[in-house]
């Protein structure tokens, strides 16, 4: 205990560094296992789109590029088009003034042949 009191003494700035660094280390740590868990769930690969994922989603579901995505849907770039908050399939529907069944139904039908087969 007595060699924390010294350090804290003597090179609070070093020990205030190193324990943010640690921090930081964990916090984007924890998140790549917690990311990396969730995406080895087959459960989330190759997920029939629903009215709440985004391209984004559908695009880690599928292992494809989310460039591939909102070709398939119809747009250029999901986030400028809905504004502020997540580009559910949703709010793209209601922007390209559309049904989301239509978007879930172009996306049923070209998700499959996008993807490769060895994934």
């Amino acid at each position: 205990m007595s060699r924390l009191r010294r350090l804290w003494r003597e090179q609070r700035l070093v020990l205030i560094a190193f324990a943010v660094a640690v921090g930081l280390t964990l916090f984007f740590g924890g998140r790549m296992v917690a990311r990396a868990i969730y995406w080895a769930d087959p459960e989330h690969r190759q997920q029939h789109p629903e009215a709440w994922m985004t391209p984004g989603y559908i695009a880690r579901s599928w292992h494809l590029h989310v460039e591939q995505v909102d070709a398939v849907i119809g747009i250029s770039n999901g986030p400028e088009l809905v504004g502020s908050g997540p580009p559910t399939l949703e709010r793209i529907a209601e922007v390209l003034n559309v049904p989301v069944a239509e978007l879930i139904e172009k996306l049923d039908t070209a998700l499959p042949q996008l993807a490769t087969p060895d994934r």
